[in-house]
């Protein structure tokens, strides 16, 4: 028995120096030792680039990193000065595709010791994410109070809307370029002594993820402030209309002041103050009729879209060819040539008391805006408008 235990304890003596022996073959150069790793490695995505971060904790004898992409066929070989607590180590890869990619950093030692693989994935972005973003809406844009009111439409920002860059004039004519902070809901932005009827730039900036440290943006879209401008263009224009002292009529009637009328508007008179305050009329009662009476002004205009409208304050019976117009040039056409105004709105009865001629221009223009009628049959029509108003809407 004891001659068998003898035995097996030489096997196993025997068994154990073959395994050191075998050991010995893959450290006969000495035993490996490793640096410390990149820690908390972060991909940070860019335009293009990345910014790779880590944090050296430990081994401070670390006098390089090396950073592998690409399938290892491109790599950065930075080199490293160690502090004596935990450093931040902040990296650059520049002139990169737009796609996804895999990271690898080594640290090394002076003496060519290395570390272990630290691995992080993440995404370069360019043209093509950026060709395909869309600039944030807006529901409305109208001066309030001598400042632009742009009401935004609602957003997800989690898509990556991070604000919109306005760029806009001021009454004092000083250029201003802005950056807003995007919110979800509910967002007004205003753009304070804005100058009336200039237009204003904008563009909306995204980033692809939080931690992204490049801004992208859509192109600048140029855009104008909804806005009343009657004051700024129409004279006397109601509410109430004023009396030309210099036409004296006799009776309610008059002529309008600041307006200009041909004979067959006139003949009547193109100022009522029946009730009270001063009306723009056009109307005949028995005494006689009227063809093609027009009632207008002329000014220029620049490039875009408006509006000119009535406030009405009553009409007798019904109107037999009665138009509100805008047209080119300086002068209204004939009810006959209504349809090449720039914007008309027929006006008929009482069941619509507001109208309005809506009309588009592709550059500075002159244009004439105002009444045109023939009031043949019945013998008795009138129209009685409390005041004029002239928008820009864009």
């Amino acid at each position: 028995m004891r001659i068998l235990s003898y035995i097996i304890g030489a096997l196993l003596l025997l068994t154990a120096c073959r395994k050191q022996d075998d050991y010995k073959k893959f450290i006969k150069d000495g035993e490996i030792l490793y640096t410390g790793k990149a820690d908390s490695l972060l991909v940070r995505a860019g335009r293009n680039r990345v910014q790779l971060s880590w944090l050296l904790i430990s081994d401070p004898k670390i006098s390089q990193s090396k950073i592998y992409w690409n399938n290892r066929q491109d790599s950065m070989l930075i080199a490293i000065k160690r502090t004596s607590g935990v450093d931040t180590i902040r990296v650059f890869i520049d002139k990169l595709e737009e796609r996804a990619y895999t990271f690898e950093v080594y640290n090394f030692d002076k003496d060519g010791n290395t570390s272990v693989r630290t691995e992080g994935n993440g995404f370069v972005y360019g043209k093509i994410y950026e060709d395909a973003l869309l600039t944030r809406a807006f529901s409305g844009a109208e001066m309030k109070d001598g400042n632009a009111k742009i009401s935004w439409m609602n957003i997800d920002t989690t898509g990556g809307i991070i604000g919109m860059q306005i760029q806009y004039t001021s009454t004092d004519m000083v250029a201003h370029d802005t950056i807003i902070k995007a919110g979800p809901e509910d967002q007004v932005t205003l753009l304070n002594n804005y100058l009336s009827m200039s237009s204003f730039r904008y563009r909306t900036l995204y980033k692809p993820d939080p931690l992204a440290v490049d801004t992208f943006y859509t192109s600048f879209e140029e855009k104008a402030v909804k806005e009343d401008i009657t004051l700024k263009y129409i004279r006397n224009p109601g509410a109430p209309f004023d009396k030309d002292p210099n036409q004296p009529f006799g009776g309610r009637f008059g002529q309008l002041k600041d307006w200009s009328y041909n004979s067959e508007a006139g003949r009547n008179g193109t100022y009522d103050e029946i009730g009270g305050p001063g009306k723009f009329t056009l109307w005949i009662w028995d005494n006689g009729t009227i063809t093609n009476g027009k009632i207008y002004q002329t000014f220029s205009l620049p490039a875009g879209d408006y509006r000119f409208e009535a406030d009405i304050q009553n009409i007798d019976n019904s109107l037999e060819n009665t138009y509100l117009a805008v047209a080119a040039g300086n002068a209204l056409p004939d009810v006959e040539q209504i349809d090449t105004a720039l914007g008309s709105a027929r006006i008929v009865n009482n069941n619509n008391k507001y109208a309005s001629a809506g009309f588009h221009l592709s550059a500075t223009t002159t244009v004439t805006v105002g009444m045109v009628g023939t009031f043949t049959s019945p013998a008795e029509q009138t129209i009685r408008v409390n005041k004029v108003l002239l928008f820009r809407d864009k």
